[in-house]
């Protein structure tokens, strides 16, 4: 199968490249090398040495038209990642993450074919993350105030009862609560995929468009991610990112 990646090269594109190229599958790459992760001479990873790379941006329209000519699946990488970063830089990540994701959906929906397609969100979305009540079960709680900081009470409460809480395992039904620009910009990431899959799988009717928005890479590792129409991702023991075939 043909593959693209964008922001492949980065740090989890890269090793997705060689497991899917030892997989058999050929991969595009569509990145725009930046300099503050490539440095300002954009030094193209080794690991992508047996790969097309398109040095393009995913808010340019040409270059994303170019990346998808002839890919049979996407996996959407290419976003600012710095949380600290974004509290500053706000319109460069809203920009980035979400109106590069809008182009690349577009760039698909022009494609006139069903393309499966991967998201990587972030497990930013969940704010402090699952945590359990003794009394109220498991719950999410707000971030943790600067008052409580300043006095030294470091861990979060229970937001229904104000009680002690442990940390739990997060799972995808757990309710997000982004606590910065990053975290809102993979969010929003999630939802317009949604979106837009589910209204384009009802448009195309000899192949449903699939969608899976991948909510944690790293620590759904063991499990499968499904979310939309159909399952693309398999995070499975065998250290597979996903299964294609």
């Amino acid at each position: 199968m043909h593959v693209l990646i964008t922001g492949g090269a980065g740090f989890i594109g890269r090793h997705l490249v060689q497991a899917l190229l030892g997989d058999g599958h050929t991969v595009r790459v569509l990145d725009n090398l930046s300099p503050q992760v490539h440095g300002p001479e954009a030094r193209i990873p080794v690991e992508l040495a047996d790969v097309e790379l398109i040095q393009g941006d995913v808010r340019d329209p040409a270059a994303v038209s170019l990346a998808l000519t002839d890919m049979e699946a996407v996996v959407h990488l290419a976003a600012e990642t710095g949380v600290g970063q974004s509290m500053y830089e706000v319109t460069r990540y809203v920009d980035v993450n979400d109106r590069g994701t809008a182009c690349l959906l577009e760039g698909l929906v022009r494609q006139q074919r069903a393309i499966p397609f991967v998201l990587a969100s972030s497990r930013a979305v969940y704010g402090e993350g699952l945590y359990h009540c003794p009394r109220c079960g498991d719950v999410s709680p707000r971030a943790r105030e600067a008052a409580a900081l300043e006095r030294g009470s470091w861990d979060p409460l229970c937001p229904l009862c104000a009680g002690a809480i442990t940390s739990a395992p997060t799972h995808e039904d757990a309710q997000p609560r982004p606590g910065s620009v990053y975290a809102a910009t993979k969010l929003a990431q999630e939802h317009l995929c949604q979106i837009v899959a589910d209204a384009y799988s009802k448009a195309i009717e000899e192949k449903q468009p699939q969608l899976a928005v991948c909510g944690h890479i790293h620590e759904a590792w063991g499990k499968e991610s499904k979310i939309g129409p159909t399952e693309v991702v398999n995070l499975g023991p065998s250290g597979r990112y996903f299964d294609l075939d």
